[in-house]
């Protein structure tokens, strides 16, 4: 338990530190896009990298496979199950759209990677890169479509840095080559700078958000209560159930089901705002999420510590 708040507060206090960074204009709108490009493009590909120097064993690859099992089956049943539920709201047919892919789609990357690094170590980050194959499979092609109209962009999700180094990740783990000492311990050294920064340009984004207009919106209520409570806690009690009855190391079992219960993510305000579908919508919706994520996060970590022993 000291070790979950531990971890936990070095998110807080990162995050506090770019909110004040960006109150006192010492980060701007233009500095906090290139740290975001800059976290994005070089320094999380890093730490995907580092992951692969992970020791290699049988249960750690079949780890890996219910993984990607898992995500996909999440996937196709969290967007079937999300789309009847939109058509009973009385919302736009955009925010319609837009409820779909903030509910389904969570900030698998940029939270989910150094929150799982911070957890489970490299383990916990390999599989959280396999995870994150998945969404971008089902982002870039179906949610693209839903959002746009037309059909996703296979490039999006090939040619994409952090695609490109989860790839080659995967592909060291499972050759016998290792990277030697000279080369892996440089990239540890910027990899490791994936947590700080992620929280502090977190930070910045929640410090140019009124609120009162976050926390009084109904409709993005809608959404928190998908993407943080039931589809997280569906994913818990699923797992939970194979858990008992199928072999599975308890990092796997974590890792599946805290990958579900992450805010929703910025993904989806950036492809809302490029194809004019309620973009302030989903800019409200994922700052919401990402301040509830504060009090449902912890309680969802606490819960599979406890259950997957």
């Amino acid at each position: 338990m000291n070790v979950l708040f531990l971890v936990f507060l070095k998110i807080v206090v990162a995050v506090a530190v770019g909110f004040f960074l960006r109150k006192n204009r010492v980060i701007d709108e233009r500095m906090q896009k290139g740290l975001s490009d800059i976290l994005l493009k070089a320094i999380l590909p890093f730490s995907i990298l580092a992951s692969s120097n992970y020791e290699r064993s049988a249960d750690v690859a079949r780890g890996m496979v219910a993984v990607l099992v898992a995500a996909c089956a999440y996937y196709i049943v969290s967007l079937v199950m999300t789309r009847l539920i939109s058509k009973k709201l009385s919302f736009s047919d955009n925010e319609k759209r837009v409820f779909v892919t903030m509910a389904t789609f969570a900030n698998t990357g940029f939270v989910g990677f150094p929150v799982m690094s911070a957890l489970f170590g490299n383990h916990g980050l390999l599989l959280a890169v396999v995870f994150n194959m998945a969404y971008n499979i089902f982002m870039y092609t179906y949610g693209v479509h839903l959002l746009s109209g037309k059909s996703g962009n296979w490039k999006e999700v090939i040619l994409n840095p952090v695609t490109i180094a989860s790839l080659v990740a995967i592909l060291l783990f499972v050759s016998p080559f290792k990277l030697p000492v000279y080369v892996l311990e440089p990239i540890e050294m910027v990899g490791s700078m994936t947590v700080p920064l992620s929280m502090i340009i977190i930070g910045s984004n929640l410090a140019t958000i009124p609120f009162s207009k976050v926390l009084g919106d109904p409709k993005s209520y809608m959404v928190s209560l998908m993407r943080l409570l039931i589809l997280p806690g569906m994913v818990l009690l699923a797992v939970f159930i194979l858990y008992k009855f199928v072999p599975m190391m308890s990092t796997t079992a974590n890792v599946i089901v805290l990958m579900c219960a992450l805010p929703c993510g910025s993904m989806n305000v950036i492809l809302s705002e490029k194809y004019n579908c309620a973009p302030d919508y989903a800019a409200r919706a994922t700052v919401q999420s990402m301040l509830l994520t504060m009090i449902t996060l912890p309680l969802m970590v606490y819960l599979c510590l406890h259950l997957f022993v």
